[in-house]
């Protein structure tokens, strides 16, 4: 199977997770994941998304349009999904009944990647689905 990519960009507000999430399923849904796999992979975008979407723009003084992008990417049998943002990465000191984001992620996520340098990206890396017989 050639490689193919889902990539979609939305202004970073809480209601733009829920769209972006549904397109990632049907993106997973036609490469043929299913069940846990197909779970575990919106979730984890979508605890990314969401954090994406409360906190990247929350330190800027200006209200502009700001927008939450995803990538994702499946070639020779691995899945790429990044989440990526222009804003500002904050260190968040732990609130009772919050901050399970990158928890969620890294328990299901094969590898995941940080960078904070140009507003903040996450990559998460997912096998592929079990070929069919």
């Amino acid at each position: 199977m050639a490689a193919s990519e889902l990539r979609l960009s939305r202004p970073a507000r809480t209601h733009s997770v829920a769209p972006i999430r549904r397109a990632l399923r049907a993106f997973l849904e036609a490469l043929a994941f299913d069940g846990s796999a197909l779970d575990d992979i919106t979730t984890a975008a979508g605890e990314a998304l969401a954090n994406a979407a409360e906190h990247a723009y929350a330190q800027e003084t200006k209200r502009r349009h700001r927008d939450v992008e995803l990538l994702a990417r499946f070639d020779r049998g691995e899945l790429s999904v990044e989440v990526s943002d222009g804003g500002c990465f904050i260190e968040r000191t732990p609130s009772p009944g919050r901050g399970f984001g990158l928890r969620i992620i890294r328990a299901v996520a094969h590898q995941i990647q940080i960078e904070t340098s140009h507003g903040t990206r996450v990559r998460m890396l997912f096998p592929g689905p079990p070929l069919k017989s």
